[in-house]
């Protein structure tokens, strides 16, 4: 028996979760958490207000959802070398979430005013890339390939930020980092290596 095709109206559940979530993105893409009101994103997923509502109280809740949505699982790569597996890390970040870098200039100047809205930042796009930076280099602390009493977040922030500054200025784009991540590992760890191996490095 075949089955009947769905009559038009509003999308069913599944397919109404994603609608508003990807509308949500668009309106957040082109205007910021502040174009992205409730009204906007039920006349452009095609679903009621009071059903967004109950599903998410607030805009900052459905933000971090729809960025959740377009945004792999971070996984701190372990390849046995710290360089590899940073570089291997900043690739897999950069090619995960294009459209969450887009993002980012817009939602970091809003959130500088607007502390829930940073709070959604550093909880989903921040602290997981962090997370997984640290392990890698905890356990490069333990292989002797860093220095034992490296400052594991100091050391996040001098590998991560070129990255993310060099994003942020040039709007999101992450094809303005294409590479970057093997120079500037090169050019960072020797400082974070242990002296001996420094001293080693010079004698060759």
């Amino acid at each position: 028996m075949s089955t009947a095709a769905r009559r038009p109206g509003r999308p069913r559940s599944a397919e109404a979760h994603q609608a508003i979530l990807q509308a949500a993105l668009d309106l957040a893409v082109e205007g910021g958490l502040a174009g992205m009101s409730m009204e906007g994103i039920a006349a452009r997923s095609g679903v009621g207000k009071a059903t967004i509502y109950r599903r998410w109280p607030t805009k900052h809740a459905l933000l971090a959802d729809a960025l959740r949505s377009i945004l792999a699982t971070v996984q701190a790569p372990d390849t046995g070398s710290v360089r590899s597996d940073f570089v291997a890390l900043a690739e897999q970040a950069l090619a995960n979430a294009p459209g969450a870098l887009r993002l980012m200039p817009r939602l970091m100047i809003e959130g500088a005013e607007d502390p829930e809205l940073l709070a959604v930042c550093r909880e989903v796009l921040v602290d997981p890339r962090r997370a997984a930076t640290r392990e890698i280099l905890r356990r490069a602390v333990e292989r002797g390939e860093l220095r034992a009493d490296l400052d594991l977040e100091l050391a996040i922030d001098a590998l991560a930020g070129p990255l993310i500054y060099r994003v942020l200025i040039n709007g999101g784009d992450p094809r303005v980092v294409d590479g970057m991540a093997e120079r500037l590992v090169d050019l960072i760890l020797p400082g974070l290596a242990p002296v001996s191996r420094r001293r080693a490095a010079a004698r060759r």
